[in-house]
């Protein structure tokens, strides 16, 4: 791996104030990385809409990376077309022009997601091993007529991530491409919080077990860590990657992650619940070129379960004594 003075570039995160947007920047900063204000202070610019055409233009000039891990994450829409869809991909298109644009940029990695690498109609499909290579086959005719939230979301990730490489070999830009592809992410939340409710999805799910009558029923039966996830982003752009890389930590299961949290942390062992079904047998997978590539070394689920258990106590307490 070459050496890189990265005291000397700067990066644009897009959706810093996220779960996965947090831990990128500061994995960025910690390295050492600069940002385009003054070159030793974190500026936030404001992308009100991230469909419109030249949206990045301004938050974009001068910079050499761009780690773009902003996109809609919702569920409870009117119209998935224009609120989730046309937002997913045309965000992503809008970023890559502005960095075509820009010749400083030499290095971009967008956040895919697990969703634009499987057949829901398989299931948990057992002997089938998914790799970087597999593609969800969604169209844009089902997209158009899809009703079910959830599907919608699967749809927007495949067509945001197909726009971004269908755009890298049309276009040709002089900067290398790399998506980075995870399932559920899990894990401490290093977003400023000002309460538990701003947890979002994927950090609220160790919230959801605790308390719960019964162990609810597992979303999705892998899981990467959010902090090996950021590390991804850095690694593809310090390293000068162009290629797909499948994230996934290890094998999820929500009647595993209350049994680490009743044996981590013994205290609230009483408000755990422990009636649940777990994962049966499913799919495998291959994340060799991640390993190989980038270097990383995925975090197991008890580990991810400690530091996420840690920080949501903590909260709990912190939020209580200042009420």
């Amino acid at each position: 791996m070459p050496s890189v003075d990265n005291a000397s570039r700067l990066v644009l995160v897009s959706g810093v104030s996220g779960f996965l947007g947090s831990a990128t920047a500061l994995e960025f900063l910690e390295r050492g990385w600069k940002d385009p204000h003054h070159r030793d202070h974190i500026e936030f610019v404001i992308v009100r809409e991230l469909a419109e055409p030249g949206a990045f233009d301004e938050a974009i000039k001068g910079v050499d990376a761009v780690a773009h891990t902003a996109s809609p994450f919702f569920f409870n829409f009117k119209d998935g077309v224009k609120e989730l869809l046309e937002p997913a991909l045309k965000g992503t298109v809008s970023m890559l022009e502005a960095a075509a644009r820009e010749a400083s940029v030499k290095n971009v990695v967008i956040t895919s997601s697990l969703a634009a690498a499987q057949d829901p109609a398989k299931g948990l499909d057992p002997g089938f091993t998914r790799t970087s290579e597999v593609w969800s086959p969604f169209t844009w005719e089902q997209a158009l007529v899809e009703k079910e939230p959830h599907m919608v979301y699967l749809m927007s990730k495949t067509f945001a991530e197909r726009a971004a490489w269908d755009f890298y070999e049309k276009e040709k830009p002089g900067f290398t491409l790399a998506t980075i592809v995870p399932p559920i992410i899990l894990g401490p939340a290093l977003q400023p919080l000002s309460s538990l409710g701003d947890l979002n999805v994927s950090a609220a799910v160790v919230k959801r077990i605790i308390d719960a009558p019964t162990i609810p029923p597992t979303a999705v039966p892998v899981f990467v860590n959010v902090l090996d996830c950021a590390k991804g982003h850095v690694e593809a752009i310090e390293r000068g990657r162009t290629n797909r890389y499948l994230f996934i930590g290890a094998d999820n299961d929500y009647c595993a992650i209350a049994q680490y949290l009743r044996e981590e942390f013994p205290e609230q062992a009483h408000r755990i619940p422990t009636e649940g079904n777990p994962v049966g047998p499913h799919w495998a997978f291959d994340c060799s070129p991640a390993i190989n590539e980038l270097g990383i070394e995925f975090t197991d689920l008890r580990t991810t379960i400690r530091q996420a258990g840690e920080q949501l106590f903590r909260l709990e307490k912190e939020f209580a004594d200042t009420q």
